[in-house]
């Protein structure tokens, strides 16, 4: 390997543990989810996805319509196995005074809950996708390792590490780690999606489609729990 591909190959792997740091940065010392969502999507996506654009503008693709049409149904049954979890075992995986009281001290409120809500089901997978996917994925294909699909493993697990700190805000201890494990497998499927289909725009729609809006489900789900707790 040459030595600037080398130093690429470097450079790749440790821009994709920044968003631990923005993470930690955003959630446990500014405590804001909209400083959170700056730091991670402005200081550490964007730049990396302006320098790869070469990388994803590429697959800027249209999905096919059945496609369209098979995420919209496996988005719909994922969110109703997703509140029905919750219903089931929700009071084993995490606190809800817990969840409420975290919700506040990130800033949801009434006046903010939609807006981001909106940005984390629409703007955040747009962000996510291009960078995992169409910026760390795809550069690391580029660089041959001994390691046999390397370039899957890595952008998958560096994908669910910085969710860890999501997770153990959240969840009881021991959840927070397979939520992670269980998040890393995820983000392989997505990155095999993105193989399969060459559409970025299609991982981005399913990331938001599925987690994204499961994620605020949830909230939704709680918050008619305890109406007027925001």
């Amino acid at each position: 390997m040459e030595p600037p591909s080398r130093l690429k190959l470097v450079l790749i792997l440790v821009w994709s543990l920044l968003p631990c740091i923005a993470i930690w940065i955003g959630l446990y010392e500014i405590k804001s989810a909209a400083w959170t969502f700056l730091l991670y999507h402005g200081l550490v996506l964007t730049p990396a996805i302006w320098w790869g654009r070469k990388l994803w503008v590429p697959t800027l693709i249209a999905p096919k319509i059945k496609h369209c049409a098979l995420l919209v149904v496996a988005a719909l049954v994922f969110t109703v196995i997703t509140i029905l979890t919750y219903e089931v075992i929700g009071k084993y995986l995490l606190s809800n005074d817990g969840a409420l009281d975290l919700l506040k001290r990130q800033g949801f409120n009434k006046q903010a809950f939609w807006p981001l809500s909106i940005y984390a089901i629409v703007i955040n997978p747009i962000f996510e996708e291009i960078y995992w996917r169409g910026v760390v994925l795809n550069e690391l294909e580029k660089h041959p390792t001994k390691i046999k699909h390397f370039a899957l493993i890595w952008s998958s697990l560096a994908y669910a590490l910085f969710h860890y700190f999501i997770f153990r805000m959240v969840l009881f201890p021991g959840w927070a780690e397979l939520g992670t494990i269980m998040l890393a497998i995820y983000g392989a499927i997505l990155a095999v999606l993105y193989r399969k289909t060459g559409s970025i725009i299609f991982t981005a729609l399913a990331h938001g489609l599925l987690t994204d809006l499961a994620c605020i489900a949830l909230i939704l789900d709680l918050l008619g729990r305890y109406p007027g707790s925001l």
